[in-house]
């Protein structure tokens, strides 16, 4: 195992050359932004934060964050300011909102952050979240020697080859600073991995010693499948993005890799893009109907979007499986338009649906009354074989995408800005017609990964 982790090391620490233009772009940047803000009065600190300033970055991993530390008195203005400020500096420029408006630069092949926060004496008394961010930096630069950033580096790139590497909502993973303490907490990258392999939801880790009784964090970080105490702030379960699934696929591929190491794990092969006749082949023997909701994406940052879709997916499953259809498989993607795939069976029910009554010694009354001597009911009353009275009556929606455009049209629970979204037009997708959504760039490989789904070490 040592050697195929010295190759993976090989391919994922960065050059002398990769250090030698993120130094200079980062110095450059921090002097042009110091000048910007002092030439407009505003009193703040640029530093350079995140995984650059830590040394865990990875090669080929071009992102830079730069944070301007501000007094607290400062303000909700004195962000703001900030944002305008920076936007001084050369490269392209987009403007992003997160709890804070923050700024993006695309420099030199970079991806530059500019994120403005307050500056505190303690985490704890943290304005906004990102606040604590200078703690973390300061914390991790304390503990780790150059052996355990490559520990970091190790862990990180595992990540990302099994799909759990990133604290975006739409990813549900685990986040650089996680990796970090992982290792802090364990010692290198494969104790971890002996240490995960036995992990299970409902695992405490708590670097500081914050909660001797790990059922204390439980209570304290609920439904949560793994807590990660943070060591600035005692309040925080670092781990808090990380999914149950994602939490399992990485117990999962500790085990599978300390069983069988192999560089699958960190550079599996990437998935396959189909062609429309093998992509319509495959959904075509499954016996199912697709279903794909379509409407234009919302103008909001992705970690407001993606949850949003995700409560429209569960709204939208919830009401078919109340008619009666299985949802076998749900998925959301979004691009220029945001979709919502459902995968249904069966397309079409009966026209006759069964209603039962509450058993005895409940009152039946209501029931009978709401179905006795009604247009559509066709049969009944009378008493089935577990004493329920029951009544034989017309469906009133037979078809799968005639009840997903009826909750759609309902509009009620699926996110503000989804809701808005499709009051402006949408269309259901069905069957084949699915795949003229291929001409959106980047579906074709999402609908591809979506049938032929499987771990990433296995492809």
């Amino acid at each position: 195992m040592e050697e195929l982790l010295a190759r993976v090391l090989r391919r994922i620490e960065p050059t002398e050359e990769d250090r030698r233009r993120a130094e200079s772009l980062s110095s450059r940047l921090v002097s042009s932004l110091s000048e910007l803000l002092g030439r407009e009065g505003v009193e703040g600190e640029v530093r350079v934060e995140g995984s650059f300033a830590k040394d865990t970055w990875l090669r080929g991993e071009n992102d830079l964050d730069l944070f301007v530390l501000l007094p607290p008195q400062a303000g909700e203005e004195g962000l703001r300011r900030v944002v305008e400020v920076a936007k001084g500096l050369r490269g392209r420029k987009r403007e992003r909102y997160a709890e804070h408006p923050y700024l993006q630069l695309e420099v030199e092949g970079y991806r530059v952050e500019v994120v403005p926060c307050f500056r505190v004496e303690r985490a704890e008394e943290r304005c906004s979240a990102v606040d604590r961010t200078p703690f973390h930096t300061r914390y991790v630069l304390e503990r780790l020697d150059e052996g355990k950033r490559r520990e970091v580096r190790l862990l990180k790139r595992f990540m990302m080859g099994i799909g759990c590497y990133g604290a975006e909502l739409s990813v549900g993973g685990f986040s650089g600073y996680l990796c970090e303490l992982l290792i802090l907490h364990a010692g290198s990258f494969r104790e971890l991995l002996e240490e995960a392999r036995r992990w299970g939801p409902g695992t405490v880790v708590d670097p500081e010693g914050f909660y001797p009784d790990p059922s204390k964090a439980r209570l304290l970080f609920p439904d949560q499948p793994l807590v990660v105490v943070d060591p600035v702030d005692r309040t925080r379960n670092v781990a808090a993005a990380v999914s149950l699934p994602k939490l399992c696929t990485f117990v999962l591929a500790c085990r599978e890799f300390l069983r069988r190491p192999s560089e699958r794990f960190f550079f599996p092969r990437p998935p396959r893009e189909l062609k429309r006749v093998e992509l319509w082949r495959l959904m075509r023997r499954r016996g199912t109907e697709f279903l794909c909701l379509a409407f234009r994406t919302p103008p909001v940052v992705e970690d407001v979007l993606h949850p949003q879709l995700r409560k429209a997916e569960r709204a939208l499953s919830f009401a078919l499986g109340e008619r009666g259809f299985e949802v076998v498989r749900s998925e959301v993607w979004s691009g220029r338009l945001s979709l919502i795939l459902l995968e249904v069976f069966p397309p079409s029910l009966p026209p006759l649906q069964l209603r039962r009554g509450p058993p005895l010694p409940v009152s039946e009354e209501d029931f009978l009354g709401k179905y006795l001597g009604k247009k559509g009911t066709w049969a009944g009353p009378y008493v089935d074989q577990e004493g329920r009275p029951v009544f034989e009556v017309e469906r009133r929606e037979r078809e799968a995408a005639r009840v997903l455009e009826e909750r759609v049209r309902e509009g009620r629970g699926l996110g503000k800005h989804v809701e808005e979204a499709l009051s402006k037009g949408f269309r259901i997708y069905r069957g084949r017609e699915v795949l003229e959504l291929c001409r959106e760039e980047g579906f074709s490989l999402f609908l591809s990964e979506y049938l032929t789904r499987c771990l990433p070490w296995y492809r």
